[in-house]
């Protein structure tokens, strides 16, 4: 049966309800609905907390950069908790809102880009079972960052859609929240720049793709200079200092965790299926170098956090796209029986999902190896490329846009 298109945003709607559902129970069984702050094993939370508490907060808290530029979130919980709401529900309340918001828009983004319902359900499970993404955020529900997470989702969305004056009201209110939505204003001029070499000469079209991009991005990126202006930081905040620290870490650790945290540790099977046609990876990416790039620099952003699964969850709206890509075209090749492959790749996040541990103090920085996620996914990704071999057609299908 064909779903109307009303059908198929409610079928979208409740996917995203039912794995905002299973991600709660999860932490929930460890801590409790409703977990207090305390019983988190991490600190960055406090910030925001003391934040909307506003004057009654400890100041060295409230005042502590990079956390007091977030203005947005800890300012909506503070306008919740005078309209009645208790402090957590203020914060959980508003997490899940926009996690759900964010579950929603990707669903749409996958249907804007083409992709078959089965694939779609696909993409939202895989992206549901991504701890960074959801149930890290479901454990420490104070943060900016599934708010963060949900504008980068809406601006991918928009910017498909080519609507440049919702975006740029997007980008005002993003300015606000947190600045990891900047890593957009790049992507949007490389994306301008894609559709419009198909038309135009490279100079022309990075012309006119810079000219977009600044109308967007100029209000909020002086919305984000005026806030770090204004907002009294109770002491100096260095990017290099950040630089030192995180990467002095990854690099002592590059062997016992980092190299796993950052693939495997932080995707899951995303990563196995983005990598199905290594030998193609360099077309995909001259194909699509606005997506490539803007991949690239979520990793980027890993040179000033410690943090792991949350940073990289950003780059969700780039990767679900490849790694659905990859697996549609793999099914294709090999003429496997559908229903049974995605039945599969979703059982192989649901295990890399229920291995990932969380509530444990540090864990967000040092999440070891977990050697049942990773053979699974090295003999999973194994035994597609001998499918591939085996049963590649004579002519192969030309390569998905």
């Amino acid at each position: 049966m064909r779903l109307t298109r009303a059908g198929d945003t409610g079928l979208g709607a409740l996917l995203a309800v039912l794995l905002l559902s299973l991600n709660v129970a999860s932490v929930s069984a460890r801590l409790g609905f409703l977990h207090k702050p305390k019983q988190v094993k991490e600190y960055d939370h406090w910030r925001y907390i003391e934040m909307a508490r506003g004057e009654r907060g400890r100041a060295e808290l409230r005042h502590e950069p990079p956390y007091c530029f977030r203005l947005a979130v800890p300012w909506l919980a503070g306008r919740l908790q005078r309209l009645g709401l208790p402090e957590n529900a203020a914060f959980f309340s508003i997490t899940n809102a926009v996690l759900f918001g964010f579950l929603l828009v990707l669903w749409l983004h996958l249907r804007d880009l083409g992709f078959a319902l089965p694939l779609r359900v696909t993409g939202l499970l895989l992206v549901g079972l991504t701890q960074g993404a959801v149930r890290w955020s479901e454990y420490q529900y104070w943060m900016t960052d599934p708010a963060g997470l949900f504008l980068v989702a809406l601006a991918f969305f928009l910017i498909e859609r080519r609507r440049m004056l919702p975006l740029a009201l997007l980008s005002v209110l993003a300015a606000f929240v947190r600045e990891t939505y900047v890593l957009v204003y790049p992507y949007l001029f490389l994306h301008l720049l894609r559709l419009s070499l198909n038309k135009e000469g490279p100079a022309r079209a990075a012309g006119s793709a810079l000219l977009r991009t600044g109308a967007v991005a100029l209000l909020p990126a002086a919305i984000l200079v005026a806030v770090r202006r204004l907002v009294a930081a109770n002491r100096p905040y260095s990017f290099v200092a950040g630089i030192v620290d995180s990467m002095s870490f990854r690099w002592e650790h590059v062997l016992d965790s980092q190299l796993y945290v950052v693939t495997l540790g932080a995707f899951g099977v995303l990563l196995p299926l983005a990598l199905l046609f290594p030998a193609r990876l360099a077309d995909l990416g001259r194909r699509h170098f606005d997506r490539a790039l803007f991949l690239a620099s979520v990793y980027a952003t890993l040179t000033i956090s410690n943090n792991n699964e949350r940073p990289l969850a950003y780059a969700l709206p780039a990767l679900v796209p490849a790694a659905l890509w990859c697996l549609r075209r793999f099914l294709a090749e090999t003429r496997l029986p559908a229903a049974e492959v995605l039945a599969l790749v979703v059982a192989l996040q649901a295990l890399f999902w229920t291995n990932q541990r969380f509530a444990e103090a540090g864990i967000s920085i040092y999440q070891p190896v977990n050697w049942t996620t990773t053979i699974a996914m090295l003999l999973a990704w194994a035994a597609a490329q001998l499918a591939l071999r085996l049963r590649r057609p004579a002519t192969a299908p030309a390569a998905p846009a």
